[in-house]
């Protein structure tokens, strides 16, 4: 039976989708039941709805949600009326060391959904702009968690 998996992005130039995309093919390869999913365009709600979530966030400028996602941010980040206590999440943010906010975006979804009672999996990743190999590693550590986690209730 495959397992759920949800993986969510928030992207300006398209980085972010593009880790996504790289998750989701090394998540069905491995036999979960893949949903991807903008956070432009659903509600946080959704993060309710799976028990493992896997977050890839750009930050856009100085510490902002990229364009579109505001609603979603504001609403995990600040908001109080969802809670997480059976989710399991991993967060993966893009962002530019020039800006003093790096990576802004990303830490403060990692933050909000541990404080909203998730349980993060696997450490969040920070990645410059040169993400490419950061983002491998994540989603190796993140498989390489999921299935020790796996491994250990099998026990």
């Amino acid at each position: 039976m495959a397992k759920p998996l949800l993986i969510l992005f928030g992207t300006v130039t398209g980085n972010a989708e593009i880790c996504a995309e790289r998750a989701a093919d090394a998540a069905r390869a491995r036999g979960y039941d893949v949903t991807i999913e903008s956070m432009a365009s659903t509600e946080p709600e959704v993060l309710t709805q799976f028990p493992t979530a896997l977050l890839t966030t750009s930050t856009y400028g100085d510490g902002d949600p990229p364009d579109g996602t505001e609603a979603f941010y504001e609403a995990v980040v600040h908001s109080k009326r969802v809670l997480f206590t059976r989710l399991r999440y991993s967060v993966l943010a893009l962002g530019d060391s020039c800006y003093d906010q790096f990576c802004k975006c990303g830490k403060d979804y990692d933050d909000a959904l541990e404080r909203l009672g998730g349980t993060r999996l696997y450490p969040r990743a920070d990645c410059d702009t040169d993400y490419d190999d950061g983002a491998d590693r994540w989603i190796e550590g993140v498989f390489a968690a999921l299935e020790e986690e796996r491994a250990l209730l099998a026990a």
